[in-house]
């Protein structure tokens, strides 16, 4: 198994492109991390960005490439080089290199002198596919000149890159004679995206773009620049002549237009391109491929990387945070049917205010005719739900009763330990998060769910204004404060399913850590 590889394949793109299902499918089982790809239609005649009908027939390839690679290369980073060979070679960047060279071309000397004199790069480890069939010359086919501009522009979240934002961003490198600027998305304007909590630092993700433009095409000038609206540079810089968009983002690029013939500047030309479709994707996601559906398979993942340490005389205790009626109890008990005991911190504090008198007694006193019920027991849903809303009452309730919840939860423990007991979820109460239990907690977890979501169910489900309903939102930690603290992420925002899917990744993460200790 290769870390990383070269495809070069030789021979009429739109011929080569028939078979590169084949090609991938077949390099998958070879390559580990990172497959790049060079198309040359005449090996002793590198592609020039001159070409404008190679450049046609190249455009055409690139997206039927990153569709096939979305399916047969699901775990390997496949990126198509792009720069033409009389611009520059791709040295430029120290760390390109590769362990293998898989081809469809015969002569491996002929092979040897390309690699060395485009890459810098000496590889010997020569892979020859079993390609009979691929003729040498182009049929002819309707392609077109493709028209490049000088300096081009495209903008995006681009978190976690996958291959649709290759294809944007491989478009916008073959349309760019000198220059291409790139706007990364931050600030508000992230925050109407699924599951935006989980959205990589802005440095991280112009670190990434940059990488990889800088691989595909070192020929060109970039500039990656984070923006904080859909217009960015393009309404400031005058010099900018075409605008990449999707046909999701086309109205976007009409409104730059707009904005920038109020300024005085000429408008861009719009290149228009079509998104990649997903077609693997569940009735949850979406139908194309997007950051939104990675970020929602890493629901259920471990976000940092750390490594559980699993003793022999104590069970490893996972903290499971969120806020009310984010779907805890439900998610918990999927753990709980798959063996993993749950102790509620909840449930063991409305057990103790049941069997205290005296503590019942005190509560009552405190909150009089406000948490009561018929039958004389508290109400516990409307005394954690008054102490969450009156920061006051909440630190007297936590005074008044946290020594017991710990004592009763230190019990239970004791007694898994005796048992032989490897992993405790334990669900903590709203009411006592950031709360030493006197219990060594291995890593937390927690249950998120969007704010529109969230203030719809709360008011629901409470009978609340909007403003109890604010005030109580304002009472809890915010999901980036949950998002931050944690290490494995749920929300409750799908389909059963969906949830589901989240807690096997959680379970089988947590197996295969216990095994490998």
């Amino acid at each position: 198994m290769y870390q990383t590889a070269l495809l070069l394949l030789s021979g009429p793109i739109r011929i080569v492109i028939e078979s590169i299902g084949k090609y991938l499918s077949w390099t998958n089982k070879k390559v580990a991390h990172r497959l790049y790809v060079k198309l040359e239609p005449e090996l002793c005649k590198p592609f020039s960005k001159s070409d404008t009908i190679g450049l046609s027939r190249l455009s055409a390839a690139i997206p039927v490439l990153y569709n096939k690679a979305s399916s047969l290369c699901k775990n390997v980073d496949v990126r198509v080089l792009l720069g033409g060979n009389e611009h520059s070679k791709f040295i430029t960047n120290k760390e390109f290199s590769f362990d293998a060279i898989i081809t469809n071309y015969d002569g491996s000397k002929d092979i040897s002198s390309y690699v060395e004199q485009n890459f810098g790069y000496c590889c010997n480890n020569i892979i020859k596919l079993d390609d009979k069939s691929t003729p040498r010359e182009e049929l002819e086919s309707n392609f077109y000149e493709f028209k490049t501009y000088k300096t081009v522009c495209l903008g995006g979240t681009f978190d976690r890159l996958h291959n649709g934002h290759k294809v944007l961003l491989s478009e916008a490198v073959l349309k760019a004679s000198e220059a291409l600027i790139v706007g990364v998305s931050v600030g508000d304007t992230l925050k109407k995206k699924i599951l935006w909590e989980l959205i990589e630092p802005i440095e991280k993700r112009i670190e990434v773009v940059t990488d990889f433009l800088c691989e595909i095409d070192p020929s060109l000038r970039y500039e990656v620049v984070p923006i904080t609206d859909i217009y960015g540079p393009t309404i400031t810089n005058p010099d900018i002549d075409c605008l990449v968009v999707t046909t999701e983002t086309k109205i976007g690029g009409e409104k730059v237009n707009n904005e920038r013939k109020k300024k005085g500047m000429s408008e861009t030309q719009l290149h228009v391109i079509n998104v990649i479709e997903d077609k693997n994707h569940s009735p949850d996601e979406e139908e194309k491929l997007s950051s939104s559906t990675k970020r929602m398979h890493l629901l259920g993942s471990p976000l940092k990387m750390s490594k559980p340490s699993f003793k022999h005389d104590q069970p490893y205790c996972i903290l499971f945070q969120g806020y009310p009626l984010f779907g805890k109890t439900f998610i918990a008990s999927r753990f709980q049917a798959s063996g993993i005991p749950v102790l509620c911190c909840d449930e063991i504090l409305n057990a103790i205010l049941k069997k205290d008198s005296n503590l019942k007694e005190e509560i009552l006193k405190e909150f009089p005719n406000e948490c009561c019920c018929d039958d004389g027991t508290i109400d516990y849903e409307k005394l954690l739900l008054l102490c969450l809303r009156n920061k006051k009452k909440k630190d007297w309730l936590e005074e008044l009763v946290l020594n017991k919840v710990k004592s009763a939860l230190q019990q239970v423990f004791e007694i898994y330990s005796k048992e032989g007991v490897q992993t405790i979820l334990i669900k903590d109460s709203s009411l006592f998060e950031g709360y030493n239990f006197g219990i060594e907690i291995g890593e937390t977890w927690a249950a998120i769910l969007p704010i529109p979501e969230c203030t719809k169910l709360i008011k629901e489900h409470y009978k609340f204004t909007e403003e109890e309903t604010v005030e109580l939102i304002n009472a809890l930690p915010s999901n980036e404060q949950y998002v931050a603290a944690a290490n494995i992420i749920f929300c409750n925002k799908w389909s059963l399913d969906t949830i589901q899917d989240q807690v096997n990744r959680a379970y089988s993460y947590l197996k295969s850590t216990q095994i490998s200790t």
